[in-house]
């Protein structure tokens, strides 16, 4: 028997040895393919802002542009540092998403009072970054288009950071009181987070609003008023960037057309935009689906098998409760991350739909996992841990599968940059000869994001023209290299 337990363990290690390795390499191939990543459509338009000082240019487009603030800094700093950067960005935002997602599961299960090792939290990090990916709606303009990544996958790369924040300064309430600086410093932070998108902030909004309840009903201690304060300015830090981006003038521009709906409406329309999309990714995502449950429910079902401590009543009684409040909040925060678009008078464009798909991922994960850790408790001669530990072992072969599709990628999207390296070069010898209307190469548009139009005055031919500094530039399909 000891010897049989001992081999079970070591089959559920090599498991989740196993998903770790496979979610971790489609990341990887996901980080590769963006450094194949060049300039497209909005992302030229950066120029005429880099043309002025930047508390100018900041107020130009905030005007008459987008309410966004934030994302337009990171724009221009990419933009400022040297175009080469849309190719980095991609993979030290995915890298800087992991690690930080990593740490706050630690500094989660830390102040829980039962750190997970390192081999669960990379399993899980990996897991949810893979699945959320995935099952994106648009994999390519969230990661691969600077425009649209800097103000929908951005800002979900740096929240982990501020949540991890929090729970460390909470923590260390416990020891020593909070510096005066930490609730001024994390207001500031939340503020510029707020800034990157309306979606986002509204989850944020919600989510530390959840906080401060939370902390207000069930902490107890010196840690309680510390967890209060900084909640509390976190949350108004994230308020104040709602109310920013709300006044902003540039928003007559997009809703000159129409006025938006009433209050009631939107909300309405939200909650039912929101149960159709999630109906809907699980009629076209059937697969995604199933995998972001049973490998959650596998692993937690592991972990809390014989011979694991069992859960006391406590505890399944918090299970119980986490099981009924999970559907229902993740429920809530897609129609929160809806909000805007609803307002807008739209379904939300595939974009702006991450932050919900994020949010339904990590809501399956989580309630599968809590399913699982309950299902361990029901203890049988029949050896189940070694049967979750085989089926673990069977679903990674789903993450190898993904591994090969992913990478039959590189060879489209490295040609694709070495035509654009091409087209670039010939714009530049051109202008080195004096040409100051060029015809160019052009390319079909990538997963919905305009490419260099036949008519030089589409909006991104005039953008174009102003980064190259020429008067015109127009794209037929016919224009061959040399």
């Amino acid at each position: 028997m000891p010897n049989s337990t001992k081999l079970t363990s070591k089959l559920f290690t090599f498991s989740l040895w196993l998903i770790a390795f496979f979610s971790g390499s489609v990341l990887a191939i996901y980080a590769y393919l963006g450094t194949f990543s060049r300039h497209l459509a909005d992302d030229y338009c950066a120029i005429d802002f880099l043309s002025t000082d930047f508390p100018t240019a900041l107020r130009i487009n905030y005007e008459n542009v987008s309410d966004r603030f934030s994302n337009f800094m990171l724009i221009t700093l990419s933009e400022a540092i040297g175009p080469w950067t849309v190719s980095i960005l991609p993979a030290l935002m995915l890298s800087l998403w992991i690690f930080g997602i990593a740490w706050l599961m630690f500094e989660s299960s830390r102040f829980s009072g039962r750190a997970w090792d390192k081999l669960l939290i990379g399993t899980l990090t990996f897991l949810l970054i893979f699945l959320a990916l995935l099952q994106a709606p648009n994999r390519f303009q969230i990661l691969y288009w600077r425009s649209s990544m800097s103000a929908h996958f951005a800002p979900l790369v740096f929240m982990p950071y501020l949540a991890v924040s929090i729970l460390r300064s909470i923590l260390a309430a416990e020891k020593k009181p909070t510096a005066f600086w930490v609730p001024p410093l994390l207001f500031l932070a939340s503020f510029i987070l707020g800034g990157f998108s309306e979606p986002t902030v509204l989850v944020m909004i919600s989510l530390l609003a959840l906080g401060i309840f939370c902390a207000w009903l069930w902490m107890k201690g010196p840690s309680r008023k510390t967890a209060l304060i900084l909640l509390t300015v976190s949350f108004l830090g994230e308020l104040s960037a709602l109310a920013v981006m709300a006044v902003s003038p540039a928003h007559a521009f997009r809703l000159e057309n129409a006025a938006p709906p009433s209050i009631p409406v939107t909300f309405m329309r939200a909650f039912d935009y929101g149960l159709e999309f999630i109906l809907n990714s699980f009629r076209t995502l059937p697969l995604p689906t199933l995998f972001t449950i049973l490998i959650p429910f596998l692993i937690f079902y592991g972990l809390y098998a014989m011979p694991a401590v069992a859960l006391n009543s406590v505890q399944r009684k918090r299970i119980y409760l986490l099981l009924a409040a999970i559907p229902i909040l993740s429920y809530l925060l897609i129609v929160a991350s809806f909000l805007p678009s609803v307002y807008g008078q739209s379904f939300p464009v595939e974009r702006a739909r991450f932050t919900g798909q994020l949010c339904l991922v990590a809501g399956l994960m989580i309630e599968s996992a809590l399913l699982g850790s309950l299902a361990a408790q029901f203890r049988s001669r029949i050896p189940f841990k070694l049967v979750a530990s085989l089926l673990l072992m069977l679903s990674s072969l789903y993450l190898l599968r993904a591994v090969w599709l992913t990478v039959t990628d590189v060879p489209i999207y490295r040609q694709r940059a070495e035509w654009w390296d091409m087209r670039e070069e010939m714009i530049h010898q051109a202008i080195e000869q004096g040409q100051t209307d060029l015809i160019v190469q052009q390319f079909d548009g990538v997963d919905g994001v305009k490419e260099m139009d036949v008519n030089d005055k589409h909006w991104v031919n005039r953008c174009a023209a102003k980064y190259y500094g020429v008067d015109s530039i127009r794209a037929y399909p016919d224009v061959m290299f040399p």
